[in-house]
């Protein structure tokens, strides 16, 4: 046989929290620490997140900068605007091409001769945590470069 039950689970609790005084305060002091425990999390997890975000978008500021400088130093070299050995003499070896310090990054272009008509250029960008270095090598000498890396 089957024990029917003729008060719902909703009417025997009302009854339990009607004879315990102390439990219906040990209910909501429950209740307000699980909304406390979860309200931290969230907080925690949202903090994280943006965290997370904030260092992506500098790595990809700083590759970008990083990039785009060595992008147009490329195209000037490659137009002959800019004679890499013009820059290097018997006793400076590397040389400053560009220094920008922005707001938020910096970034700054050297050239440097390796041996006779072998040049690498480095272009490094800084932002508030991240670095990313470009490197381009050249060869030949006067108005005829060939990248080779």
């Amino acid at each position: 046989m089957k024990c029917l039950f003729k008060t719902s689970s909703k009417s025997r609790m009302a009854d339990v929290l009607r004879d315990n005084e102390g439990t219906s305060l040990v209910l909501v002091t429950i209740i307000a620490i699980i909304i406390v425990t979860s309200v931290i999390v969230l907080t925690v997890n949202v903090n994280t997140l943006i965290a997370s975000a904030n260092q992506q978008y500098n790595q990809d500021q700083a590759y970008e900068a990083a990039r785009s400088m060595g992008s147009s130093l490329d195209d000037l070299i490659n137009e002959h605007k800019l004679a890499l050995d013009s820059f290097i003499t018997e006793s400076n070896k590397e040389v400053m091409l560009v220094s920008d310090n922005g707001s938020f990054i910096e970034v700054e272009a050297k050239v440097k001769s390796t041996s006779t008509d072998t040049y690498v250029i480095t272009v490094t960008a800084n932002t508030s945590n991240q670095t990313y270095v470009y490197s381009a090598t050249y060869c030949g000498s006067g108005t005829t470069y060939i990248r080779v890396s």
